[in-house]
């Protein structure tokens, strides 16, 4: 069952609860996507009764530049919270830039003294949005996927007049203090690989539990592609969110 929202799009088994959620923020560079073509990434990760994805519908960038896309992950957070759904049973997850929002988001609510998720879940989540990560350029040749003018163009279309290391903005400079548990998961073959690894470094230093999957040869949010680690990677992912989200295994 699929409904459209004001913020986005609910998902769920006919007859499913809403009062846990899987709360996706889809990926596609800040730039492109958006919620109602990425439903079938999300769904992938809800087979159980007892909860339902939400899938984030947030303005992009050119014409919608940061904070435009972190705004509109707050409003719906805020809607699901109207809706009676509790910070702390929702899971936040999301791939590429959309993993880059769920840091950035978490990162918000702590600091405004909101209910946190009960975890995090990124697929290949862009760390930051400065050129200080080595596999950037390391890897380029390597990614089929996003390109070396990455974070160029994210100075163009995206950050504007922003301080490009600002938590909410590049992640990896922010303090993870309080935050939930974590799930990431990236390929080998991608320049965003230190990225996964600096998160980690980011969140271990303050105590946060994080499991980080690593695609050997694989591509950019390698879940979505049909591949043995990408079946290993989407179970991993699912009982990690039925475990924080407290129901039933699927």
């Amino acid at each position: 069952m699929k409904e459209k929202t004001p913020c986005g799009y609910w998902y769920c088994k006919p007859g499913a609860s809403r009062k846990k959620v899987l709360f996706y923020i889809h990926g596609g560079g800040f730039n492109s996507g958006g919620a109602e073509y990425s439903i079938n990434m999300a769904r992938n990760f809800c087979k159980s009764d007892d909860y339902a994805v939400f899938n984030v519908e947030y303005r992009l960038a050119p014409e919608h530049p940061f904070p435009a896309g972190l705004e509109d992950c707050i409003s719906a957070y805020r809607y699901l919270t109207q809706q009676g759904v509790r910070g702390s049973d929702m899971v936040f997850a999301g791939d590429s830039a959309g993993g880059n929002l769920v840091f950035a988001l978490a990162l918000y609510l702590r600091d405004h003294g909101l209910e946190l998720p009960a975890g995090l879940c990124t697929l290949s989540p862009v760390g930051a949005l400065d050129d200080s990560l080595p596999s950037r350029k390391e890897r380029a040749d390597r990614d089929c996927i996003i390109g070396a003018d990455f974070t160029e163009e994210m100075q163009i279309t995206y950050i504007g007049g922003h301080d490009v290391r600002a938590p909410y903005l590049s992640p990896i400079y922010g303090d993870f203090t309080g935050l939930p548990p974590i799930w990431m998961c990236v390929g080998t073959e991608e320049v965003f690989y230190d990225d996964a690894f600096a998160l980690q470094a980011a969140a271990q230093n303050k105590g946060i539990p994080v499991e980080l999957l690593i695609g050997k040869g694989l591509c950019h949010v390698y879940p979505m592609f049909p591949d043995r680690q990408s079946k290993i990677a989407v179970e991993s992912m699912r009982n990690f969110i039925e475990k924080r989200l407290r129901v039933s295994k699927s």
